[in-house]
């Protein structure tokens, strides 16, 4: 039914979005890719693979140590081992159950692993403490829109996420996309219009516009 996939996606999205948004874009569609190759042709997995036997010394030496234990569950995502990750997301969260940026991370681990349930559960979290982070809106979105089928949920994601942020051009493309996965063209040209209108010169809404013109 989508008239948008998520590869063509990251194409009409192209620079608007923040990287940490696309790494995770990134890793949910390769996640079935192997370890090694990740490793291989990543040079942040590449730099956190070093860096694994002392962040993992620390965690277990600081069982205590919020930030001992996320900077090993970083550590072990960044390098493919997610299996591994979403445990340590777990000590870390049981320590501080109040960062919204473990939640996040803690959702995309659940993600990776096909727990789309799970996952809704952390990034729901993640905005509950912090209305204002911008990248669990978008991964919850990513889940009901191109996961579970729900684009109305998905659209629902991206305006709570715009009554926070209100001129974010990121969520405002988001948005306007959503519309068009929907099929509701006249929407997504609006949202993309107000875009227009608070950001003139952000050239990914300016492609966009074009393009459904």
């Amino acid at each position: 039914m989508g008239v948008l996939n998520r590869r063509r996606i990251g194409v009409v999205i192209g620079g608007v979005l923040a990287v940490v948004i696309v790494v995770g874009v990134i890793l949910a569609l390769t996640h079935s890719s192997n370890k090694n190759d990740k490793q291989s042709s990543n040079p942040i997995a590449q730099q956190y693979s070093k860096q694994l036997p002392s962040l993992k010394e620390k965690a277990e030496q600081n069982p205590k140590s919020f930030q001992a234990q996320e900077n090993y569950a970083v550590a072990l995502y960044a390098t493919g081992d997610t299996k591994a990750a979403q445990q340590q997301y777990q000590k870390a969260a049981k320590l501080n159950d109040r960062d919204a940026t473990v939640q996040n991370n803690l959702g995309n681990t659940y993600r990776d692993q096909g727990n789309f349930t799970a996952a809704v559960t952390a990034y729901r979290k993640a905005i509950a403490l912090n209305p204002k982070l911008i990248n669990p809106y978008t991964n919850l979105a990513n889940i009901q829109i191109y996961s579970l089928n729900k684009i109305d949920d998905g659209i629902a994601t991206y305006k709570a996420a715009l009554r926070q942020l209100p001129t974010n051009p990121q969520l405002q493309v988001l948005l306007a996309l959503a519309y068009e996965q929907k099929g509701d063209k006249a929407s997504a040209k609006q949202t993309l219009l107000t875009a227009q209108a608070t950001n003139p010169n952000d050239k990914t809404i300016q492609q966009n516009l074009s393009r459904l013109e």
